[in-house]
Protein backbone atom coordinates (compact mmCIF):
# COMPACT_ATOMS: atom_id res chain seq x y z
CA UNK A 1 0.00 0.00 0.00
CA UNK A 2 2.82 2.41 0.83
CA UNK A 3 4.60 1.69 -2.45
CA UNK A 4 1.41 2.23 -4.45
CA UNK A 5 0.73 5.56 -2.73
CA UNK A 6 4.29 6.75 -3.32
CA UNK A 7 4.41 5.74 -6.98
CA UNK A 8 1.07 7.37 -7.70
CA UNK A 9 2.31 10.59 -6.07
CA UNK A 10 5.40 10.40 -8.31
CA UNK A 11 3.27 10.01 -11.43
CA UNK A 12 4.22 6.39 -12.14
CA UNK A 13 1.41 4.40 -13.76
CA UNK A 14 1.28 1.19 -11.77
CA UNK A 15 -0.05 -2.30 -12.47
CA UNK A 16 -0.47 -4.17 -9.19
CA UNK A 17 0.26 -7.87 -8.80
CA UNK A 18 -0.08 -8.71 -5.08
CA UNK A 19 1.69 -11.95 -4.24
CA UNK A 20 0.34 -12.37 -0.70
CA UNK A 21 -2.51 -10.45 0.90
CA UNK A 22 -1.95 -10.03 4.66
CA UNK A 23 -4.29 -8.83 7.38
CA UNK A 24 -1.44 -6.88 9.04
CA UNK A 25 2.28 -6.36 8.63
CA UNK A 26 4.37 -9.33 9.76
CA UNK A 27 6.01 -8.00 12.93
CA UNK A 28 4.64 -7.50 16.46
CA UNK A 29 0.96 -8.02 15.62
CA UNK A 30 0.68 -11.79 15.89
CA UNK A 31 0.35 -14.12 12.92
CA UNK A 32 -1.46 -12.34 10.09
CA UNK A 33 -4.13 -14.03 8.02
CA UNK A 34 -2.61 -14.67 4.60
CA UNK A 35 -4.17 -15.14 1.19
CA UNK A 36 -1.91 -16.44 -1.57
CA UNK A 37 -2.69 -15.39 -5.14
CA UNK A 38 -0.52 -17.73 -7.22
CA UNK A 39 -3.15 -18.80 -9.74
CA UNK A 40 -4.59 -15.29 -10.07
CA UNK A 41 -1.09 -13.84 -10.69
CA UNK A 42 -0.51 -16.29 -13.51
CA UNK A 43 -3.89 -15.48 -15.05
CA UNK A 44 -3.28 -11.72 -14.70
CA UNK A 45 0.12 -11.98 -16.36
CA UNK A 46 -1.37 -13.95 -19.24
CA UNK A 47 -4.07 -11.29 -19.66
CA UNK A 48 -1.51 -8.49 -19.64
CA UNK A 49 0.58 -10.31 -22.26
CA UNK A 50 -2.43 -10.23 -24.61
CA UNK A 51 -2.75 -6.45 -24.33
CA UNK A 52 -0.71 -3.74 -26.10
CA UNK A 53 1.29 -3.07 -22.92
CA UNK A 54 5.01 -2.75 -22.33
CA UNK A 55 6.48 -2.64 -18.86
CA UNK A 56 9.10 0.02 -18.28
CA UNK A 57 10.11 -1.74 -15.09
CA UNK A 58 9.08 -3.83 -12.12
CA UNK A 59 9.47 -3.41 -8.38
CA UNK A 60 9.36 -6.53 -6.21
CA UNK A 61 8.98 -6.35 -2.45
CA UNK A 62 7.76 -8.76 0.25
CA UNK A 63 6.57 -12.07 -1.23
CA UNK A 64 6.20 -14.26 1.86
CA UNK A 65 6.77 -17.85 0.71
CA UNK A 66 8.98 -19.93 -1.55
CA UNK A 67 6.09 -20.67 -3.99
CA UNK A 68 5.30 -16.94 -4.14
CA UNK A 69 8.92 -16.18 -5.09
CA UNK A 70 8.88 -18.87 -7.76
CA UNK A 71 5.64 -17.49 -9.20
CA UNK A 72 7.15 -13.99 -9.28
CA UNK A 73 10.16 -15.33 -11.20
CA UNK A 74 7.86 -16.94 -13.77
CA UNK A 75 5.77 -13.78 -14.17
CA UNK A 76 8.87 -11.60 -14.57
CA UNK A 77 10.24 -13.89 -17.28
CA UNK A 78 6.92 -13.64 -19.13
CA UNK A 79 6.53 -9.85 -18.82
CA UNK A 80 10.23 -9.04 -19.39
CA UNK A 81 10.31 -5.59 -17.72
CA UNK A 82 13.07 -3.26 -18.92
CA UNK A 83 14.28 -2.65 -15.34
CA UNK A 84 13.92 -4.82 -12.23
CA UNK A 85 14.37 -3.45 -8.71
CA UNK A 86 14.17 -6.07 -5.95
CA UNK A 87 13.77 -5.31 -2.27
CA UNK A 88 14.60 -8.74 -0.78
CA UNK A 89 12.27 -8.10 2.15
CA UNK A 90 12.68 -11.07 4.48
CA UNK A 91 14.50 -10.07 7.67
CA UNK A 92 15.51 -7.33 10.06
CA UNK A 93 17.33 -6.90 13.36
CA UNK A 94 19.26 -10.13 12.89
CA UNK A 95 16.48 -12.57 12.07
CA UNK A 96 14.02 -13.69 9.42
CA UNK A 97 10.51 -12.29 9.54
CA UNK A 98 8.03 -14.61 11.28
CA UNK A 99 6.67 -17.42 9.14
CA UNK A 100 9.52 -17.55 6.60
CA UNK A 101 11.33 -20.85 6.14
CA UNK A 102 15.09 -21.31 6.46
CA UNK A 103 15.21 -22.01 2.71
CA UNK A 104 13.61 -18.69 1.84
CA UNK A 105 16.89 -16.71 1.48
CA UNK A 106 18.17 -19.15 -1.14
CA UNK A 107 15.05 -18.63 -3.29
CA UNK A 108 15.29 -14.85 -2.90
CA UNK A 109 18.95 -15.09 -3.93
CA UNK A 110 17.84 -16.71 -7.21
CA UNK A 111 15.33 -13.91 -7.77
CA UNK A 112 18.04 -11.31 -7.20
CA UNK A 113 20.12 -12.83 -10.01
CA UNK A 114 17.69 -11.27 -12.49
CA UNK A 115 17.64 -7.83 -10.82
CA UNK A 116 19.25 -4.60 -11.96
CA UNK A 117 19.20 -3.07 -8.46
CA UNK A 118 18.69 -4.71 -5.06
CA UNK A 119 18.00 -2.91 -1.77
CA UNK A 120 18.63 -5.27 1.18
CA UNK A 121 18.99 -4.05 4.72
CA UNK A 122 22.07 -5.28 6.59
CA UNK A 123 20.45 -8.46 7.93
CA UNK A 124 19.14 -9.34 4.48
CA UNK A 125 22.55 -8.76 2.92
CA UNK A 126 24.12 -11.16 5.42
CA UNK A 127 21.47 -13.81 4.67
CA UNK A 128 21.87 -13.39 0.91
CA UNK A 129 25.61 -14.04 1.22
CA UNK A 130 25.38 -16.79 3.86
CA UNK A 131 27.37 -14.76 6.36
CA UNK A 132 26.79 -14.38 10.12
CA UNK A 133 24.86 -11.26 11.05
CA UNK A 134 27.47 -8.95 12.57
CA UNK A 135 27.68 -5.20 13.03
CA UNK A 136 27.85 -3.38 9.68
CA UNK A 137 31.30 -2.19 8.63
CA UNK A 138 32.62 -0.94 5.32
CA UNK A 139 35.08 -3.84 4.85
CA UNK A 140 32.36 -6.41 5.63
CA UNK A 141 29.99 -4.72 3.17
CA UNK A 142 32.55 -4.73 0.37
CA UNK A 143 33.33 -8.37 1.09
CA UNK A 144 29.68 -9.31 0.84
CA UNK A 145 29.31 -7.34 -2.39
CA UNK A 146 32.04 -9.54 -3.84
CA UNK A 147 30.31 -12.65 -2.48
CA UNK A 148 27.09 -11.62 -4.22
CA UNK A 149 28.89 -11.36 -7.54
CA UNK A 150 30.33 -14.83 -6.92
CA UNK A 151 26.78 -16.10 -6.47
CA UNK A 152 25.64 -14.72 -9.81
CA UNK A 153 24.11 -11.46 -8.56
CA UNK A 154 25.40 -8.63 -10.73
CA UNK A 155 22.77 -6.11 -9.61
CA UNK A 156 23.82 -2.73 -8.29
CA UNK A 157 23.73 -2.92 -4.51
CA UNK A 158 22.12 -0.39 -2.15
CA UNK A 159 22.30 -1.40 1.52
CA UNK A 160 19.61 0.30 3.59
CA UNK A 161 19.24 1.14 7.27
CA UNK A 162 22.93 1.90 7.91
CA UNK A 163 23.87 4.11 10.87
CA UNK A 164 26.76 6.52 10.32
CA UNK A 165 27.40 9.04 13.07
CA UNK A 166 24.17 10.88 13.87
CA UNK A 167 22.59 9.86 10.58
CA UNK A 168 20.89 6.78 9.19
CA UNK A 169 20.79 5.99 5.50
CA UNK A 170 22.25 3.65 2.95
CA UNK A 171 25.45 2.59 1.27
CA UNK A 172 25.57 2.56 -2.51
CA UNK A 173 28.30 0.13 -3.49
CA UNK A 174 30.25 1.27 -6.52
CA UNK A 175 33.24 -0.88 -7.45
CA UNK A 176 35.31 -0.93 -4.25
CA UNK A 177 33.87 2.10 -2.49
CA UNK A 178 30.77 2.93 -0.48
CA UNK A 179 28.83 6.13 -1.09
CA UNK A 180 26.72 7.08 1.93
CA UNK A 181 23.43 8.99 1.72
CA UNK A 182 21.57 9.67 4.93
CA UNK A 183 19.42 11.89 7.10
CA UNK A 184 18.99 12.62 10.80
CA UNK A 185 18.47 9.54 12.97
CA UNK A 186 15.23 9.22 14.94
CA UNK A 187 15.23 6.62 17.75
CA UNK A 188 12.92 3.63 17.68
CA UNK A 189 11.78 1.14 15.08
CA UNK A 190 9.91 2.26 11.96
CA UNK A 191 7.90 -0.43 10.18
CA UNK A 192 7.90 -0.14 6.40
CA UNK A 193 10.83 2.18 5.77
CA UNK A 194 12.37 -0.40 3.42
CA UNK A 195 9.17 -0.58 1.37
CA UNK A 196 9.01 3.20 1.14
CA UNK A 197 12.69 3.56 0.21
CA UNK A 198 12.47 0.96 -2.56
CA UNK A 199 9.39 2.63 -4.03
CA UNK A 200 11.02 6.07 -3.91
CA UNK A 201 14.20 4.74 -5.50
CA UNK A 202 12.21 3.04 -8.24
CA UNK A 203 10.21 6.22 -8.85
CA UNK A 204 13.30 8.39 -9.24
CA UNK A 205 14.95 5.84 -11.55
CA UNK A 206 11.79 5.72 -13.66
CA UNK A 207 11.89 9.51 -13.91
CA UNK A 208 15.36 9.24 -15.47
CA UNK A 209 17.72 9.85 -12.54
CA UNK A 210 21.01 7.97 -12.41
CA UNK A 211 21.37 5.58 -9.49
CA UNK A 212 23.46 7.85 -7.27
CA UNK A 213 21.03 10.75 -7.70
CA UNK A 214 18.05 8.43 -7.18
CA UNK A 215 19.51 7.04 -3.94
CA UNK A 216 20.14 10.53 -2.55
CA UNK A 217 16.65 11.67 -3.57
CA UNK A 218 15.02 8.61 -2.03
CA UNK A 219 16.84 9.21 1.27
CA UNK A 220 15.76 12.86 1.40
CA UNK A 221 12.16 11.94 0.68
CA UNK A 222 12.11 9.04 3.14
CA UNK A 223 13.31 11.39 5.87
CA UNK A 224 10.10 13.38 5.43
CA UNK A 225 7.99 10.30 6.21
CA UNK A 226 10.22 9.21 9.10
CA UNK A 227 10.01 12.65 10.67
CA UNK A 228 6.20 12.59 10.53
CA UNK A 229 5.98 9.00 11.80
CA UNK A 230 8.40 9.72 14.67
CA UNK A 231 5.66 11.77 16.33
CA UNK A 232 3.48 8.66 16.75
CA UNK A 233 3.41 6.29 19.71
CA UNK A 234 5.16 2.94 19.42
CA UNK A 235 1.78 1.22 19.05
CA UNK A 236 0.70 3.51 16.21
CA UNK A 237 4.03 3.03 14.44
CA UNK A 238 3.22 -0.68 14.15
CA UNK A 239 0.44 0.26 11.74
CA UNK A 240 2.93 1.56 9.20
CA UNK A 241 4.48 4.78 7.96
CA UNK A 242 2.55 8.04 7.86
CA UNK A 243 2.78 9.37 4.31
CA UNK A 244 0.79 12.62 4.31
CA UNK A 245 3.83 14.90 4.39
CA UNK A 246 5.72 12.69 1.96
CA UNK A 247 2.93 12.78 -0.62
CA UNK A 248 2.85 16.59 -0.39
CA UNK A 249 6.64 16.68 -0.78
CA UNK A 250 6.55 14.45 -3.87
CA UNK A 251 3.74 16.43 -5.51
CA UNK A 252 5.66 19.69 -4.98
CA UNK A 253 8.74 18.09 -6.59
CA UNK A 254 6.91 17.22 -9.82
Amino acid sequence: MAATTILQAMGVTTALLPATVLSTQTECLGTPAALTTTRWQQQAARHWSQLPLSFQGALVGYLGSVPAVQTAQQVLRDLAPARLVVDPAMADQGQLYPGLSTGYPETIRELCQAADVITPNWTELCLLTGQPVVEPTAPACLKMARLLRGRGISAQLVVTGVRQGKQVGCWLVQTDQLLFSGADYFPGHFYGTGDCFAALLYGYLTAGADLRTAVAGAERALAVAVRETSLLSDADRQLGMRLTDLVSYLVREK
